[in-house]
């Protein structure tokens, strides 16, 4: 490990690799800088063999379990459901974690805390260790005047309580015998908050102060439009509008690739007999636009924002709360990018797909929107170092 203060950079929420290489790029560029990184991950084996060859420590964050037991399914209100549903709802259960977080700062003494989508490690850490939040807009809301967080989306009635959740989490930080928080806002928050979206893709747009950062670099120039029609898609078989997608996809004989969490041999032969390549894991996704015309996929934030800057037209089918929320954002922000109803039927979706997959105006716009958010400068990692330096007095390159 490098000779400068130690850094604990976390994640204990979220699916997929997002979370996983945001925190591993962090990583080592603090390492190169002289830094001790050491990487808390909800899934340690996401992105090991980088790691690894990184030289970056990973530990396994400390688990928790969902508090929610319905009726129906789980559906957060604002961010403080998300909040009381890892943890903050269960007194017993946040005690215990926070607790075994605590264990964790203790043993490796770090300088500061990087928090992505971890409101469980941000009150552990409260009041004692300098923490920074990073991530997409979802994971970083912004607080409200009154202490509140702004609605996810339309107004519903919300599953706690805010105001017991606080009452809880100030309970356990009173039986620490450590320092308090007045609102749940401030505990996420630490001593600043990273958004690293650009704000065209920032679902509190509308109600953050200051706008979201952008990307982590300085994006590459859009990709050249490709000579060919060639439709990735980026998706899950247990979605029922994406198998119906893919079956039209393979009717209609449209050149094209694909990676599918869930494959199955049944599928992957009947795709690859239609023509449809069939890759075994996940592809390099900038490598794999360079010759794609239009991406299919859920609206996971990293894959809608890379697709963004590489210039590239989406079509999006949201599968959760989040996906949602991303999906109406970029209609509102991102010309280039269009959905479908959950509900559509295959025989509509054999009229709608040929028109999109053959649309040039749509990948004409796509290429604008690149153009545009290429043209900034400001990046997420420019905001982070200069919050580092100022906590910790140690320089950071700022590119």
């Amino acid at each position: 490990m490098g000779a400068g203060p130690r850094v604990l950079l976390a994640w204990e929420l979220g699916e997929g690799l997002g979370h996983a290489a945001r925190l591993l790029g962090i990583a080592e560029r603090l390492q190169a800088a002289g830094c001790a990184p050491v990487v808390a991950a909800r899934d340690p084996a996401a992105l090991a063999e980088r790691y690894a060859a990184a030289a970056i420590p990973v530990i396994a964050a400390p688990p928790h379990r969902s508090c929610f037991v319905g009726p129906g399914r789980f559906r957060a209100a604002t961010f403080a459901d998300i909040m009381g549903v890892c943890g903050y709802a269960d007194p017993a259960q946040l005690a215990t974690v926070v607790a075994a977080w605590a264990v964790l700062l203790e043993q490796l003494a770090p300088a500061l805390v990087i928090a992505d989508y971890s409101p469980l490690l941000s009150l552990a850490a409260f009041g004692q260790i300098p923490l920074i939040a990073v991530g997409d807009g979802f994971v970083n809301p912004p607080g409200l005047p009154g202490g509140g967080f702004p609605p996810l989306g339309d107004e519903a009635a919300p599953i706690w309580n805010p105001a017991d959740l606080l009452e809880t989490a100030r309970r356990v930080q009173a039986s620490r015998g450590v320092p308090q928080p007045e609102s749940l806002p401030q505990i996420i928050a630490g001593q600043g908050q990273i958004v690293s979206v650009p704000r065209e893709l920032d679902i509190y747009a509308a109600t953050r102060l200051s706008p979201a950062a952008g990307p982590w670099q300085v994006p590459s120039p859009p990709l050249s439009a490709p000579a060919d029609i060639n439709v990735f898609s980026y998706l899950r078989l247990k979605h029922p509008l994406a198998r119906q997608l893919l079956m039209v996809l393979a009717e209609q004989r449209i050149p094209g690739e694909c990676y599918l969490h869930d494959a199955n041999a049944e599928w992957v032969a009947m795709l690859e007999q239609a023509g449809i390549r069939v890759h075994c894991r996940p592809p390099p996704l900038r490598e794999v636009l360079a010759r794609t015309s239009l991406l299919i996929h859920h609206g996971g934030i990293g894959s809608t924002e890379e697709a963004a800057l590489a210039g590239r037209a989406q079509l999006l089918l949201p599968r959760h709360l989040e996906q949602e929320l991303n999906v109406r954002r970029v209609m509102a922000s991102l010309p280039g990018v269009v959905t479908v109803r959950a509900g559509m039927r295959a025989e509509q979706l054999r009229r709608r797909l040929p028109a999109l997959v053959g649309d040039v105006g749509l990948r004409e716009r796509a290429l604008a929107t690149a153009s545009r958010l290429a043209s900034r400068q400001g990046t997420a990692w420019q905001a982070l170092a200069q919050r580092i330096e100022g906590l910790l007095h140690f320089r950071l390159p700022s590119t």
